[in-house]
């Protein structure tokens, strides 16, 4: 007998992200992450791969450890599985600070299992388009547009890889597929717009308002499900992104000598490579990067052809051109 379409859809999404020894896939109990937990079982013997599970408890609804226990238990009847409790309090607010404990947590999973562990990230079609319409919304630039990446390394870490293999699935045919398997998803209250977390102002979160009512109300606008439109957005720009990126990595060490940077180097480059140069230069001076933006970027590029002698602060540094190079200044 044939298998089904969308447990079919998941196997073959996940075939292809399988290239490590040990596979560690995060699983909340959902329907995304727990179609990836499915998936992986499905594939791991033939694949010669060994999966682990991990489930995270944030401890921030009531009997989140029973659920973890009930989730591990359910896991273990497909491989080795554990949960581990975080203390989600932080200043990055309810939901940045579960997502900070949380990485760190399956970061440390992933190197107990030695190599790291390649983990396995549940997120969806419909993920990266909300991602993309946020980015849009906040005007943060093409690289938030960009959305998230299939592959690349945990945040906060440079050794422990990631694969999201469901990028281009969406969320209901990952709840087709667990219920093709027979298997019995969680609905967390807190990715709905009326769940229990709200912002500062009384509101739904972000990303739940986004999901529950931006994204519906722009595909009835549009007469058309624009969650694939903005993903294949986000494929696009992720290429182009990565060119420029490469481009200015190359024309970065080309352009300095020792710690500066040098004016004649830069000046030829197109703005796009070369702000790209001088925030990566910023960064490598101790730019603080959760605080610098555009604005200090371009004051820096604006010295370029600016004063000699004249100084710009950034968040962590300041800036000083003198008449052939770009340094940092110390007092």
């Amino acid at each position: 007998m044939d298998r089904p379409r969308a447990v079919l859809a998941a196997r073959q999404a996940v075939r292809g992200a399988l290239e490590s020894r040990t596979v560690l896939v995060a699983c909340s109990g959902g329907s995304d992450s727990l179609a990836l937990a499915l998936a992986l079982s499905a594939e791991a013997q033939s694949a010669g791969v060994s999966p682990r599970a991990i489930t995270v408890d944030h401890g921030l609804l009531p009997g989140s450890d029973t659920r973890a226990r009930d989730l591990v238990e359910r896991l273990s009847a497909l491989m080795p599985a554990r949960a581990v409790r975080i203390d989600a309090a932080g200043t990055e607010g309810p939901e940045g600070s579960a997502r900070t404990g949380r990485y760190a947590a399956i970061a440390d999973e992933a190197r107990r299992l030695g190599g790291p562990a390649l983990v396995l990230l549940g997120h969806t079609m419909d993920d990266q388009a909300e991602t993309v319409l946020m980015g849009l919304g906040r005007g943060s630039g093409p690289r938030s547009i960009a959305g998230m990446r299939p592959t690349g390394y945990l945040p906060g870490t440079t050794d422990v890889p990631f694969a999201r293999p469901f990028l281009n699935l969406t969320r209901s045919e990952l709840r087709q597929a667990c219920t093709e398997w027979g298997w019995q998803w969680w609905d967390d209250p807190s990715n709905s717009s009326e769940g229990p977390w709200r912002t500062a102002d009384g509101g739904p979160l972000r990303r739940s308002a986004v999901r529950d009512r931006a994204l519906p109300e722009l595909s009835r606008a549009l007469g058309q499900d624009v969650r694939g439109a903005l993903a294949r957005t986000a494929g696009l720009l992720q290429e182009d992104l990565d060119c420029l990126d490469d481009l200015a990595h190359t024309a970065l060490g080309e352009a300095l000598d020792g710690e500066v940077l040098l004016l004649a180097s830069l000046r030829p480059h197109h703005r796009a490579i070369r702000t790209r140069i001088i925030r990566s230069w910023l960064l490598a001076q101790g730019a603080r990067a959760g605080e610098l933006t555009a604005w200090h970027v371009n004051a820096v590029d604006r010295l370029v052809e600016g004063e000699t002698g004249k100084r710009i602060d950034v968040p962590g540094l300041r800036v000083r051109r003198t008449r052939d190079r770009l340094e940092r200044h110390v007092e």
